[in-house]
């Protein structure tokens, strides 16, 4: 039930945050560490990221921990690998894209060495000061679009609920299954069979 709610979290910021990647795909079924996934791909193509889009990102990875909150009161490890790839880009944003209030400044940039054993280094090039600063700025960008989070997924309640409803009883849904659900607030297919079943007992 955890797992459902948090995946259906991401799955309600992806229908319904302007900017954020279109849900192809959500399910509970256990994939290598994680105990779910959402499949998000871009309405089409893109070569540059604008910056409402990357928010919007960051926002659609921080949809699970929120559900978990809002529903159980309580959070759980499932969100680590979220809160990773969207530390990265609001990080990015600040000293790679020129996306802050620090202004069109790069601070970091990727360097191609191979160095003890990582694929990559960051060259630094600013004092303890602008550090802070960064870090100060990235913990903004994380914590707007946390809120941002919350606001949509409490208006979106019901939708929350009916998603990780029928992810625990099929496990797997289709942009398909999705649209309907958002649309009709059923999954026809499903509860056809369930209540032929019914009618049948």
């Amino acid at each position: 039930k955890t797992v459902a709610y948090h995946e259906a979290g991401h799955a309600v910021i992806g229908i319904k945050l302007e900017d954020a990647n279109v849900v192809q795909k959500v399910t509970i079924i256990p994939r290598g560490r994680a105990g779910g996934y959402n499949l998000m791909v871009p309405i089409e193509e893109k070569f540059l990221e604008t910056k409402k889009s990357l928010i919007a990102r960051i926002t659609s990875y921080l949809g699970g921990r929120v559900a978990e909150e809002i529903v159980f009161d309580t959070v759980t490890t499932g969100a680590y690998n979220d809160f990773q790839v969207a530390t990265q880009i609001a990080r990015a944003m600040v000293t790679e894209y020129g996306m802050s209030d620090l202004g069109p400044v790069q601070y970091e940039s990727v360097g191609g060495n191979v160095f003890l054993g990582r694929d990559y280094f960051k060259e630094k090039n600013f004092s303890d000061q602008v550090a802070h600063e960064i870090d100060k700025e990235v913990r903004h960008i994380i914590t707007t679009c946390y809120e941002k989070a919350r606001g949509i997924i409490e208006e979106n309640r019901n939708l929350l609920d009916l998603i990780a409803h029928y992810l625990e009883v099929v496990e797997t849904l289709t942009k398909a299954d999705i649209d309907e659900i958002v649309s009709t607030g059923r999954l026809s297919w499903w509860d056809d069979k369930k209540e032929a079943v019914v009618s049948a007992a």
